[in-house]
């Protein structure tokens, strides 16, 4: 029904006024609410609608691009604003108008968001109804709503987790308290994507303090509720998880007094800490599902009119008249005021209209700068006050290192000795610090508190043996295994580092991380952007990646995709090539505030040499970071051939060079080390000084990042600089093949990348 007309008909209301209670009176028939605070719901719900008039107009104006609307979901929403605390985080979603104005978002916010201003909180950097408070403890959102469950539940676990959040945080001591109650508003259509599932999975595995309060208003644009869940409830596949505490409540969202007394007593419930509350709660969809939809193509006309009779501000305000609590006339002197308040800040929003630019948008892709980098790490050294010396020599007593020694002064090492190193440091520097993932602790299930049967085993510590030890070291809080899970995974990540941690989660191969696109992509790392800066997400995502195991490989196991990821804007990526670089960008990725993807090659893991040339190297001291987007040049005096690459290539490269160096061409070597940011000076000054460029890498030629690599040459003054073509070394373009003969049919080899070089040296 049109806000208007609901106007028009509380004011010729017929309905037997009961006596006028007193303005601060408890009613009991409303939960305890008086007469005050159930004006100034009514007035919020008002203004949301009011707010999505405007919006309209502003679209039809060609001011807005964009609507979609909140009408009949405006009593939930003030339901929970007016009984959750200002400190419980709200994870919700685009039809949230209502409760974000009863929270405290102004008209002025709502109107800079409508026109995508760039002083709007988000900076415009999202359609309307997309915002993200921190203020207001209210989570940017996102369009692909389902994934946005995950990162709720990851936050109430977080929330719940023991351990102390330090005072060097980006939120110092924890952005909210231990009895918080996460809530997850969330759509009924979205309950249908799998990260839904997992959510309420976590939260009931891990009994936390959590409400998913599903809008059901039966649409999910063109698709009814009847054709997504048996009886057109999305809360029936959940009804197992009541034997582990979970709560499953039926909710009237059009009926003032039933939602306020299920909110509270939902609220009540998971805050006491008996587990966390499934919500199914009916409301109206007044309007379709956004501007380019309208719902009388397909909607049963008598459903429609359910719809509009059941209007919740028609409901609540005639409820309210009825006690009375407000009067007809009430009602219509409030919109008035809202449309009249509305009106003018429309009208300053688009006479005063501040336009973005592209340099201002891409500075909110992310955050990283070295300085930045370093002064964290050195506040969280200063803060620490560990004797590492000690502490080094108390792992070795208990047999977790060879030797006493200090990293630093144990000399030439292997990759992976040097990253579980790194990795204990990084645990005696913070507590903000924790580790998770698929095998990564020593034990799991009872044997995490069998102390004496662990002293008898060798333990896991990762599949590669990584992690090894940093849970016997540091305890079960810190490091410690999920369920196989990778959407999960960095759901969970990302919730911890909403509460102010700095976590380092870890997926076992680099294409098992499909699972989880979705979260890194358009949640993870979109969080700085859609959020116009308000919400940063320091997160180190490691994983392995790439051929040359020698053992088993193949299909996802021996894949070197960084393509996928590098064309992820927010997404920094990480590819050492050996001990000293694993170490210092490893600090690097830990101290930035940006999510960066920490890529191992197995194939340097445990190798001391690549066929005689000899990789190991010592590692850098505690307090040295190396810079990202900075490549290491080798053999700079030499200049017959460039070649540029990362990771396992290099090494391979570096014994390509050996090989034809005996037949007297002589190879600079360009390390890229991180691949985004990508080195772009160092890559064009190779074509500049050599003429002849060989890239080499593990990924395939198709989107990867040989073709990026080369694209930096040729789309500028490198390509006049160039005696040849610039020629590539890359994977096939299929799937790696397994056996012993799989990833020298599929990927480049060091007799490869020679017979590359030599044809660019004797044929042009």
């Amino acid at each position: 029904m049109d806000v208007l007309a609901i106007i028009d008909k509380v004011q010729q209301s017929s309905l037997k006024v009961k006596t006028r209670p007193r303005e601060d009176e408890p009613l009991e028939e409303y939960s305890g609410k008086t007469p005050a605070q159930l004006k100034g719901m009514l007035y919020t719900m008002l203004k949301a609608r009011r707010v999505e008039r405007e919006e309209k107009l502003l679209l039809r104006k060609g001011y807005n691009r964009f609507f979609i609307g909140c009408g009949g979901k405006e009593l939930a929403d003030v339901c929970f604003a007016e009984n959750l605390r200002k400190t419980d985080p709200w994870v919700g979603y685009y039809r949230n108008k209502a409760f974000d104005l009863h929270r405290g978002s102004t008209l002025e916010d709502k109107m800079l968001e409508a026109t995508g201003d760039a002083r709007g909180k988000n900076k415009g950097q999202q359609i309307p109804a997309h915002p993200g408070y921190p203020d207001l403890a209210i989570l940017p959102q996102s369009s692909p709503t389902g994934a946005h469950a995950l990162e709720a539940a990851g936050l109430s676990e977080a929330i719940k987790h023991p351990l102390p959040i330090s005072k060097q945080s980006h939120y110092p001591g924890g952005a909210y308290p231990q009895d918080a109650i996460t809530t997850c508003c969330i759509g009924e259509g979205s309950t249908s994507e799998a990260e839904f599932a997992r959510a309420v999975f976590y939260a009931a595995f891990y009994k936390t303090r959590f409400i998913a309060a599903i809008y059901n208003c039966g649409w999910a644009i063109s698709v009814s509720v009847e054709e997504q869940f048996p009886e057109g409830d999305p809360t029936t596949p959940y009804e197992g998880y009541q034997r582990f505490g979970l709560k499953i409540m039926q909710v009237d969202g059009t009926d003032i007094k039933d939602c306020l007394a299920k909110v509270a007593e939902g609220i009540e419930y998971t805050r006491a800490g008996n587990g966390p509350v499934l919500m199914n709660i009916r409301t109206t969809r007044e309007g379709s599902h956004s501007g380019s939809d309208d719902q009388a193509f397909y909607m049963d006309p008598v459903e429609q009119d359910w719809h509009t009779y059941n209007d919740c501000i028609l409901k609540t305000a005639n409820a309210l008249i009825e006690d009375g609590i407000v009067s007809g006339e009430d009602v219509a002197a409030m919109w008035d005021e809202l449309d009249k308040k509305v009106t003018e800040e429309s009208q300053k929003a688009v006479a005063s209209f501040q336009p973005k630019t592209t340099e201002m948008i891409l500075s909110l892709v992310q955050t990283y700068d070295f300085d930045r980098a370093k002064a964290t790490w050195k506040k969280f050294r200063e803060a620490s006050g560990v004797d590492r010396k000690a502490r080094f020599a108390e792992f070795h007593e208990k047999g977790y290192f060879a030797t006493p020694e200090l990293p630093e002064n144990v000399g030439p090492m292997t990759m992976r000795f040097a990253i579980n190193y790194t990795l204990f440091d990084l645990f005696m520097l913070s507590e903000d610090v924790i580790m998770f993932g698929e095998d990564v602790a020593d034990f799991s299930g009872h044997m995490v508190e069998e102390i004496e049967k662990q002293s008898k085993l060798k333990g896991k510590g990762g599949v590669f043996l990584v992690s090894k030890n940093l849970q016997r070291a540091f305890g079960n809080d810190r490091c410690f295994n999920t369920p196989l899970d990778e959407a999960g995974i960095l759901g969970r990540a990302g919730g911890h580092v909403y509460q102010g941690r700095r976590p380092i989660p870890e997926i076992q191969f680099l294409d098992y991380m499909s699972p989880a696109y979705q979260l890194l992509k358009d949640r993870i790392v979109t969080t700085y952007q859609r959020s116009g800066g308000l919400f940063k997400m320091p997160l180190t995502i490691r994983t392995t990646y790439g051929g040359y195991k020698q053992g088993a490989g193949a299909f996802w196991h021996s894949e070197g995709n960084l393509g996928t990821w590098m064309n992820i804007p927010g997404l920094l990526i990480a590819v050492p090539s050996n001990a000293y670089d694993a170490v210092g960008l490893l600090k690097t990725a830990w101290a930035c505030d940006d999510p960066v993807l920490f890529c191992e090659s197995v194939a340097l893991y445990n190798r001391r040499d690549w066929e005689g040339v000899p990789i190991e190297t010592p590692v850098p001291d505690i307090d040295e970071l190396i810079p990202f987007g900075v490549a290491k040049v080798y053999d700079e005096q030499n200049s017959d051939i460039g070649i540029i690459t990362y990771g396992a290539t290099f090494q391979m490269a570096r014994k390509a060079a050996e090989i034809v160096k005996e037949k007297g061409i002589h190879v600079r070597l360009v390390d890229l080390r991180t691949v985004k940011p990508m080195d772009e000076e160092a890559i064009i000054q190779t074509a500049r000084d050599c003429g002849k460029v060989l890239v080499v890498t593990e990924d395939r030629f198709p989107g990867g990042t040989a073709a990026t690599i080369s694209s930096v040459i040729t789309r500028g003054e490198g390509l006049y600089y160039l005696e040849a073509p610039v020629k590539l070394v890359t994977a096939i373009d299929a799937r790696v093949a397994y056996g012993v003969d799989g990833d020298n049919a599929c990927l480049p080899t060091v007799d490869k990348i020679a017979a590359a070089i030599e044809d660019l040296n004797n044929n042009y």
